[in-house]
């Protein structure tokens, strides 16, 4: 049970960053970075890298919030045992600042290869794949963000096989989820 407790306050700061982004876009902060897609509308054979959804507001959003609660995990892993024992990293050897870009930054850089897929297969930003290819495209949307932080937390701590089984599981639940509450505010069509 610990092992799991200790997952998801490894995931926590990355969840509240999704909560602040969708927050974000709910009341319209930040618009100007809401405008400014990160492909800067680079075409590659007459379509976009990556599509207008993918936006300098979703990435400052997601990396300035996940620093946010790093920094408060982190505080509370050193002042409090509860926080010690739940933290599975050493904010005395990571800085908290290195830990939320690298969760943040790889939540986001996650994301760009399947938008950049199905760009190129002509699917439009926020729609859904064609035929067979959907239910592969809806799973890989699921945990892309995982595998890029998996990714980027690698360059200063490798969790256990156990804790990215958690994580994956975590992933399959969150993620759907805060999608449901972004079509239910009307910020997404679709869940998936």
């Amino acid at each position: 049970m610990e092992l799991f407790a200790q997952t998801l306050w490894l995931a926590a700061p990355v969840i509240g960053a999704g909560v602040v982004h969708i927050v974000a876009i709910h009341r319209g902060w930040l618009r100007g970075l809401a405008r400014t897609p990160l492909d800067c509308g680079i075409m590659l054979h007459g379509r976009r890298l990556l599509g207008d959804n993918k936006t300098l507001r979703g990435l400052a959003t997601m990396v300035g919030a996940t620093i946010g609660f790093v920094l408060v995990e982190a505080a509370l892993s050193r002042h409090t045992d509860w926080g010690r024992r739940l933290s599975l990293v050493d904010f005395d050897r990571v800085s908290p600042v290195l830990w939320g870009v690298l969760l943040g930054g790889g939540y986001v850089v996650g994301e760009l290869p399947n938008s950049f897929v199905k760009r190129r297969l002509g699917v439009a930003p926020g729609a859904a794949a064609p035929g067979g290819l959907a239910a592969l495209f809806w799973l890989f949307d699921q945990v892309d963000s995982l595998a890029g932080v998996l990714a980027l937390m690698s360059v200063v701590w490798v969790p256990p096989f156990a804790i990215v089984v958690f994580l994956a599981g975590t992933t399959l639940c969150v993620h759907p989820a805060m999608a449901l509450v972004m079509v239910a505010l009307g910020l997404k069509q679709r869940v998936g």
